[in-house]
């Protein structure tokens, strides 16, 4: 009997060690208060989106428009933060690729946090 104990205590705590290693992984892959991907489809990443536009056209000319979003995510934090990549024109026709941020506040007043060109970056 004792030469059976060891044996399968080892194998048991093989065992049980595996899915402790493996839940640790999958507890690193979900960052608490980072960005998950969101719905290209959902009308707030479309309403954010095009209050982006909007408002980068306020700020710089030349004016653009939303072509279309390419990708989208999504950070809890005091509020949201839409992190959207998007296919913009410009009152030339010319088209690029943008990664805006907006915020909504708690009140859902939207502001936009960051323009940038380029393509789809940190998304």
């Amino acid at each position: 009997m004792k030469k059976l104990f060891i044996p399968i205590s080892v194998f048991v705590f093989l065992f049980l060690g595996g899915f402790a290693a493996d839940s640790r992984v999958a507890a690193q892959d979900d960052v608490a208060g980072g960005y998950a991907d969101a719905s290209v489809r959902d009308k707030d990443v479309r309403k954010a989106a095009n209050f982006a536009v909007k408002q980068r056209s306020k700020i710089v000319r030349p004016d653009y428009t939303l072509v279309s979003i390419r990708k989208a995510e999504l950070q809890v934090v005091a509020g949201l933060n839409y992190r959207i990549c998007m296919r913009v024109r410009d009152e030339r026709g010319r088209l690029s690729t943008v990664t805006a941020v907006v915020y909504k506040n708690l009140r859902n007043k939207l502001s936009l946090s960051r323009w940038r060109s380029g393509g789809c970056r940190e998304i």
